[in-house]
């Protein structure tokens, strides 16, 4: 388990998701994970606790956010959103959200490296997001599948300082991006057998205690196992969507022959 008090400039601080209906997607993922969703009853926004730590939130879509789908999004912890934004242009991304404010919380921006594949940031009080992870209910990874992974790892190389090593990992390769010397995230290609519409992604991972029984649990639920759950270093791991097509990660650390991510 990996706990803290504050989060590092370019650490991955915080995921959410853009939920269709908040109530349905609150109560889908408290039956998963275990969590119990606190909101302040004005905004269309959820936290998601386990126990007492916050894991992951919850925003509803609004007609105002247009055609943005049901996604689990990433969050970059930044010192400026503004200077952020410029590097991100300049290394041949593109800007989704310029940077607007959360009250009494920071900014936020959304941008996306060249390969498509968006990502957030956000500006404020090192100690907001992320309370705990790496541990069963809580996020412990998230990866870059990229159409492009050579353009992905220059750009995060270039706007967050993040250094990468390659694994070879036999009939594919993986990149792990490091933070300060910290392993951070990684990218990889997405499969061939993904359909060539689905745009290069973040994936959020998230700790289960086992993996075929979340597997079954979203499959009953309304949701769809789109990697049936197969053993890794890491754990025995699993993908899927939720009943309205956000996709994330399940795997169980306690299989894991592998101290890495």
């Amino acid at each position: 388990m990996v706990t803290f008090d504050e989060h590092a400039e370019h650490a991955i601080s915080w995921v959410d998701l853009a939920a269709v209906d908040l109530d349905a997607a609150s109560a889908f993922y408290a039956g998963l994970f275990g969590w119990t969703a606190v909101t302040d009853g004005e905004t269309p926004y959820a936290i998601y606790l386990r126990g007492e730590d916050a894991v992951a939130g919850a925003m509803e879509l609004t007609p105002e956010m247009g055609e943005m789908p049901p996604v689990w999004s990433v969050y970059v912890n930044v010192v400026d959103a503004d200077v952020t934004i410029a590097a991100a242009t300049a290394a041949g991304g593109a800007v989704f959200q310029e940077p607007f404010d959360i009250p009494d919380n920071g900014r936020i921006a959304v941008i996306a490296d060249p390969a498509g594949a968006v990502i957030c940031l956000f500006e404020g009080q090192g100690d907001s997001g992320l309370k705990v992870m790496d541990e069963v209910g809580a996020p412990c990874w998230f990866d870059c599948l990229s159409r492009d992974v050579t353009a992905s790892t220059s750009f995060y190389e270039t706007v967050f300082g993040w250094t990468s090593e390659v694994m070879d990992m036999g009939e594919m390769s993986y990149t792990i991006f490091s933070n300060g010397g910290t392993p951070t995230a990684g990218t990889m290609a997405l499969p061939a057998m993904v359909p060539a519409e689905v745009p290069s992604h973040w994936q959020v991972n998230f700790v289960v205690a086992d993996a075929d029984a979340a597997a079954s649990y979203v499959a009953e639920n309304g949701g769809t196992v789109t990697m049936a759950p197969n053993d890794t270093p890491f754990g025995r791991a699993a993908s899927m969507m939720d009943p309205w097509g956000a996709v994330f990660a399940v795997i169980d650390r306690s299989t894991a022959t592998d101290d890495g991510a």
